[in-house]
């Protein structure tokens, strides 16, 4: 199993790990990267497919002793962290291990580029320069280049070959634009269209249980870099403004199964639609009991009317799950038939 996990990227394994984990979980993580790493993780979980459960479990364990060893390098530098590891795994685990976290605090070139489905790079390195291949496939990872050399053609691979043996130190600020270069190609080569997999859920799902303005940095950045992917997520989440397209009868549903006080709080900073639509499927009495709550409430923090419309869309995603309520998509109207 091990021999396996080593094709795999440490964003491909990242992904089976928060896949693992669940959404819930994963949710919770996203709060701690930055937009770059959240995209990239999102489109990693996208197209990850089904995943053995030996696989799944050496990732974990894998998880598990990076933790551990960053642990022990905190707490008693590399040399202890090493010694440690020597006992519990063994001479040549223990320096893998530790090998592989001091490379993570390393600054990575070409990181855009290494993440790229190796077809899609070879697509662009075919336009390319000889020494420009050359400079990167020097930056990849060895099986990762071996497996773009295939596809060059006889006359290019020699010459790449013979410029990667003989390169010299570039410039940083060649290789920066080098880099910049590769990584817009990379990236419009998202946009021009990827298939992707079953874990596009998975991420709805994560940024279903993020704050607004987290779900909104993500996608906007989406839109830019792999808006077929964005659409696809946006296709699959639900939001609060989104029970606009719940059926009359599943909305009583859901209204009678949120908490009142939930209910008050969520439309404080609803749309007018969907405000109109919620008191259409209450009673007249309710309906009036909560405009006079809402008028009492007075001035309310964002993140309360967020924390509460996120609880009345848990309850909506639950009902939809076990099909005792109607959902129908954006601009389809309820299409119900009986």
């Amino acid at each position: 199993m091990a021999l396996e996990l080593k094709s795999f990227t440490g964003a491909r394994k990242a992904a089976i790990f928060l896949a693992t984990m669940g959404a819930d979980v994963s949710a919770k993580i996203f709060k701690g990267f930055d937009d770059t790493e959240i995209e990239t993780l999102s489109t990693e979980l996208s197209r990850l497919p089904t995943v053995d459960e030996g696989v799944t479990s050496a990732v974990l364990r894998e998880f598990m002793e990076m933790a551990l060893t960053k642990q022990y390098i905190t707490t008693g530098g590399m040399s202890y962290a090493l010694e440690v590891l020597e006992k519990a795994l063994g001479s040549a685990r223990a320096v893998e291990i530790v090998q592989r976290i001091e490379s993570v605090v390393q600054p990575v070139r070409f990181s855009a580029v290494k993440r790229a489905d190796p077809n899609q790079l070879l697509s662009i390195l075919r336009r390319e320069h000889p020494q420009t291949v050359a400079l990167i496939l020097a930056n990849l990872e060895p099986d990762l280049a071996a497996s773009i050399l295939p596809g060059l053609s006889d006359e290019v691979r020699a010459e790449v070959i013979v410029r990667v043996a003989t390169i010299d130190k570039t410039s940083p600020e060649v290789i920066r634009q080098v880099e910049q270069v590769l990584e817009r190609q990379v990236a419009a080569g998202f946009a021009a269209g990827v298939t992707y997999g079953e874990g596009t859920k998975t991420v709805a799902e994560v940024l279903n249980r993020v704050d607004p303005a987290t779900q909104k940095s993500i996608l906007e950045r989406l839109d830019e870099t792999s808006p077929g992917l964005a659409e696809q997520i946006r296709a699959l989440m639900f939001t609060f403004e989104d029970l606009i397209h719940v059926d009359d009868r599943g909305l009583q549903r859901v209204i009678q199964d949120a908490d009142q006080k939930d209910l008050v709080l969520s439309l404080k900073a609803a749309t007018e639609d969907v405000i109109a639509k919620i008191f259409k499927n209450m009673s007249e009495r309710t309906a009036s009991i909560v405009k006079q709550e809402i008028e009492f409430l007075g001035p309310v923090r964002l993140k309360d009317v967020e924390e509460a419309q996120r609880r009345v869309v848990a309850i909506t995603r639950r009902l939809k799950d076990a099909g005792e309520i109607v959902v129908a998509g954006p601009g389809e109207g309820e299409q119900v038939v009986g």
